[in-house]
């Protein structure tokens, strides 16, 4: 019996700790951060002769930074994709290669707190605001009745569709979104009590019942990081009009590289950015 116990404190000792780590260690998971990457920069610098800075600052001070490649429509400025990345993106990765397939739309993004140039340390909550700041600063440099398609990857659809509940957005684009973070952590982890540790669900089923502008879900369908089951309940959810495309073999990584990707993207901007 006092081996019985012996185990048993040890292996609840065990899975204690393994909680405490959870939980400290979620912030690191959740926002990993991306350094600035000069020679990426210089890069897209030479993409884009047009590639303006787009500086952002935040409802509590925070300076946030990005990019803003414009582009014109019979004398103004052409209405505009934001873009909002996956948690291990940072914007001049999205701006090496989108921009080419977004024409002749303008194109804009800020990195998050804690990646690229931007300060601050990132959270759901300040994350969630600073959204709102950035389309409220593109739909500025947009003059009168803009145009604004809103677009977000992973963790960036958390942030699209809080912004589409929020503003005038002409359309949204998910890619592999999901219903909520909190969520997608039970399925990973399904013997510990995940709702309860987590700092920043990011819960999208409630944003789901707010928009109204027509949005395209791009689901992959080996996506082994956020399943397809997650995608699926938020669809379920959504009240606005709707496309969902299911790219089949594509991972949660890949899905870029597919040659459906872009060939959806660009069908649906072409059809509500007009």
């Amino acid at each position: 019996m006092k081996i019985v116990a012996f185990v048993l404190t040890a292996l609840g000792l065990a899975y204690g700790s393994y909680l405490v780590y959870l939980y400290i260690a979620q912030d690191g998971m959740v926002f990993p951060g991306r350094a600035a990457d000069a020679a990426r920069e210089q890069e897209i610098g030479r993409y884009y002769a047009d590639l303006r800075p787009f500086d952002v600052t935040a409802a509590d001070g925070t300076k946030l930074t990005g990019y803003y490649l414009p582009r014109t429509r019979n004398g103004h400025p052409a209405p505009a994709v934001l873009y909002f990345c996956g948690n291990a993106e940072q914007q001049s990765g999205f701006f090496l290669w989108s921009p080419n397939e977004l024409q002749p739309y303008g194109v804009a993004g800020v990195d998050y707190r804690g990646y690229g140039h931007s300060a601050g340390k990132a959270t759901e909550k300040a994350l969630k605001s600073d959204a709102l700041a950035v389309y409220d600063a593109l739909a500025q440099k947009l003059g009168d009745d803009p145009r604004i398609l809103v677009m977000g990857r992973s963790l960036g659809t958390a942030l699209a569709a809080w912004v589409a509940a929020r503003r005038p957005v002409a359309g949204l684009i998910l890619v592999t979104p999901f219903d909520s973070l909190a969520s997608v952590g039970q399925q990973a982890h399904p013997f510990v009590p995940v709702r309860l540790l987590m700092k920043y669900p990011f819960n999208v089923l409630p944003d789901a019942a707010k928009v109204r502008a027509p949005t395209l879900f791009l689901v992959a369908g080996e996506d082994t990081l956020v399943p397809p089951v997650h995608a699926e309940r938020l669809a379920a959810a959504w009240k606005g009009p709707k496309e969902v495309r299911v790219i089949d073999g594509a991972t949660h990584g890949n899905i870029v590289d597919t040659p459906e990707y872009w060939t959806y993207i660009r069908d649906f901007v072409k059809k509500h950015l007009h």
